[in-house]
Order: structure tokens, then C-alpha cells, then sequence
């Protein structure tokens, strides 16, 4: 174990419970449900980090580019709402996005066109989609690989170029939530992040735990930065100490870094756990920090801004980020696959 000796037990029961999970479910002891349209799974083997939510986006306009409509089914992490919720009917954000969830509530701004719906169980989201009323051709089930309760038709595992092995240990020592071996299970495997680090490691244990599956390599790539209306502003109108970066990411080290090649400094960087709420205690900090540094603005992530932009009065500028993959044929592989998948 890499982490804490402290965690290593609970980083073991972790692992055996996740173990049996999934032998429960291969045993036929717990029920596995075929949603009416095909699934196509976007998720990873650890626990944030691997940038799924720009991958989903990208797959959706990769999709409706070519003519297909989809529909988002997610969890909606962070949100205080429960049972199923609509987060969007392919018409934008109807819902407030505490009660969306961060993720959803991006993706719904970023999705003009595309339904999507939040439910802790995926068939229960997929049969609240399809009932809708406007037309689905297929379900992207967004951080659903683990989520083997809903059957799927494509499984693509994103691993993360700058730690695919996620630090090698089950939660809480490290951020696996299932063993390495169940890459076998993928379908397609792509390397996110390949512009941060070299993807030869991620490659590496593709080869060992996923032989003969195909691997694609993806980056992220910076679009512009943008206030509250959308509006592009450059990176040098925001001049050193004008602004205080804020980042609620389970790796908020990548937002700096992506600030660092933009060349902007902040003021002040605030981290804070993933999906985090900004109540009034983490607003009442970001403020002081504006107010001690002398900034005039917040620069944060998109799925910090959607909450963000609720909670100040303050410019709020964002970074906005695309998820490309390198080969071309990536999203024509996908639809191939799921041609051939049994109806």
C-alpha cells in the first residue's frame, strides 16, 4: 500500500467488497436491466480525475454531428435533490443546479439539444428519458462503468496519462474503485490528459490488464476563458493578482497547472473537495481572500462556475475546456460497435 498505513485496512475491505459486488452480478445474483435504447458507458476504474465530464460532452457532439440523438444518464454527484430528476429536456437547465448536481448542470449549459437525467439508478434515468417525448437514439451513461446494474453496449474506460494506475491502491489509500483487471471488461480504452504527461505508462497497463482492446488517446485543450455571459476574454486582461482562482476538482493541482500555461497568476489559489458546495462558510473564505489580496474577480472551472455564479456578485471568469481524441475514427468506432452489438 502507498498511502497511509491507517487506511490500508479500509483500502482492503474496499477492495473485497467491490470484488464481490461484481461476482454477485456475473453469478446472476443480482439483477442486471436492459434499458429500450443502446447504452454506451463512459467511466473509468477510479475515483475522479480522468475528466470523464468533458469526455461525455465531446462523445454527445461528436454523436449529434453525425446525426444521432442521445441522452445523458447520470448520477448527478453532489446534488441535494433525490429520486429521478430532469435536469434538462434537451432545452437547457430546468432544474436549479443544486438540485442538478454540478456535472449535470454543465452539461446541460454545454448540450443544447440533448435530455438529460439524473438518477442514482441508471434504468430508472433511462426510463424517464425515453419517456420524454423527444426522440433518443441511444443513452451515454455518464461515470457508469462500475455501474454494472444497467446493461450496457460500448464500455469506455478513460485512464488518466498522468496516474493510470491511480495511486495503486482501493479507496481510501488510493482512488481505485475497482481492481486494475477489470479493464478487461472495456470495449475501447482512451488515455485522457496526453497533453500533461506521456500515455506510454497508461498504454503499458492497457497492454497487461486489457490485451487486444483498442486504445485511443485523448487531450484536453484550453478554448478560451469566459465571463458570466459567455463573452471570451483574453488571458491578458486579467493581469497578475487581479483575480482569485478557486477549483473544486478531485484534482484541483491540474487547474493550477493549467493556469500556469496560460500564463495567468492568481492572486491567491483556493482548492476545495470535489463537487463542493458553496455555502455560506466557502463563500464567506473565497471572499475574505478577494478582499486580504486586493483581486476584483474569481477564475474557476466550469463545473464551479454554474455554482459559483449563483452564490457572488463578483466577475466570475471560467476556463473552458474541450476533451478531443487524437484519431480520427474514434466516435465512427463507437457507432460501429454498437451496429454490431446484439438488439
Amino acid at each position: 500500500m502507498t498511502g497511509s498505513p491507517w487506511l490500508a485496512p479500509l483500502s482492503v475491505l474496499f477492495g473485497a467488497g467491490a470484488r464481490l459486488r461484481l461476482q454477485l452480478y456475473r453469478a446472476g445474483l443480482r439483477k442486471v436491466r436492459r434499458a429500450g435504447r443502446p447504452v454506451v458507458s463512459i467511466g473509468n476504474v477510479a475515483a475522479g480525475g480522468t475528466g470523464k465530464t468533458p469526455f461525455v460532452r465531446y462523445l454527445a457532439r461528436e454523436l449529434l454531428a453525425r446525426g444521432k440523438r442521445p441522452a445523458i444518464l447520470t448520477r448527478g454527484y453532489g446534488r441535494t435533490s433525490r429520486g429521478t430528476v430532469v435536469v434538462s429536456r434537451g432545452d437547457g437547465l430546468c432544474v436549479p443546479v443544486d438540485a442538478a448536481g454540478d456535472e449535470a448542470s454543465l452539461l446541460a449549459r454545454a448540450l443544447p439539444g440533448v435530455p438529460i437525467v439524473a438518477d442514482a439508478v441508471r434504468f430508472r434515468a433511462a426510463v424517464q428519458a425515453e419517456a420524454l417525448g423527444v426522440p433518443v437514439d441511444l443513452h451515454l451513461l455518464d461515470d457508469g462503468f462500475s455501474h454494472v446494474g444497467l446493461a450496457r453496449d460500448v464500455d469506455i474506460v478513460l485512464l488518466d496519462a498522468t496516474d493510470p494506475a491511480a495511486g495503486g491502491d482501493f479507496l481510501p489509500a488510493g482512488r481505485l474503485r475497482e481492481p486494475l483487471s477489470s479493464l478487461a471488461r472495456a470495449d475501447l480504452i482512451v488515455i485522457t490528459k496526453c497533453e500533461q504527461a506521456d500515455p506510454a505508462a497508461a498504454i503499458e497497463l492497457a497492454s497487461v490488464h486489457a490485451r487486444g482492446i483498442p486504445v485511443f488517446r485523448a487531450r484536453t485543450v484550453v478554448t478560451g476563458i469566459l465571463d458570466r455571459k459567455g463573452a471570451l476574454v483574453a488571458p491578458a486582461d486579467l493581469p497578475p493578482g487581479t483575480v482569485v482562482a478557486v477549483a473544486g476538482l478531485a484534482r484541483p493541482e491540474a487547474f493550477r497547472d493549467t493556469l500556469d500555461r496560460l500564463d495567468i497568476s492568481p492572486a491567491a489559489f483556493l482548492p476545495f473537495p470535489d463537487h463542493a458546495r458553496y455555502g455560506d462558510f466557502r463563500i464567506g473564505r473565497i471572499l475574505r481572500t478577494v478582499e486580504e489580496t486586493g483581486a476584483t474577480a474569481l477564475l474557476t472551472t466550469e463545473k464551479d462556475a454554474v455554482k459559483l455564479e449563483e452564490s457572488v456578485s463578483l466577475p466570475v471568469f471560467r476556463v473552458a475546456i474541450e476533451m478531443r481524441v487524437d484519431e480520427p475514427g474514434f466516435a465512427a468506432e463507437v457507432l460501429a460497435r454498437l451496429d454490431r452489438a446484439p438488439s
